[in-house]
């Protein structure tokens, strides 16, 4: 039986479990399985960015507050954070890599930056 790359479908020689031709045809191969994936990651890492850049400007400025609408419009984006707490009794708190803040109403409110 034989067999062929899986990359450009030459024929293969050699060892029965081979798949690809050589380097370049399994590298190939690899990149488009998983460009997707990659992409995505970097579309999440970016927006995450975004997302600390302005929470940062903020707090560095001394500011605990800011406006859901003035946060949108500098381009933030209220879906992306890195964990969140949802403790029993009180208000949910959002957690941006080293700030913590929480949405009351239309703002964030109680933006602070954790040591």
């Amino acid at each position: 039986m034989e067999r062929f790359c899986r990359e450009c479908g030459a024929p293969l020689t050699g060892r029965k479990d081979k798949q690809f031709c050589n380097d370049d045809c399994r590298t190939a191969w690899h990149n488009r399985k998983y460009y997707n994936r990659l992409r995505e990651m970097a579309e999440v890492n970016r927006i995450l960015r975004r997302n600390h850049t302005l929470l940062e400007s903020v707090h560095s400025l001394g500011l605990r507050s800011i406006s859901l609408s003035d946060s949108r419009l500098a381009g933030y984006d209220v879906h992306f954070f890195t964990s969140i707490e949802r403790p029993l009794i009180g208000p949910v708190v959002y957690h941006l890599y080293e700030y913590s803040y929480r949405i009351r109403g239309n703002k964030i409110c109680r933006l602070a930056k954790n040591e």
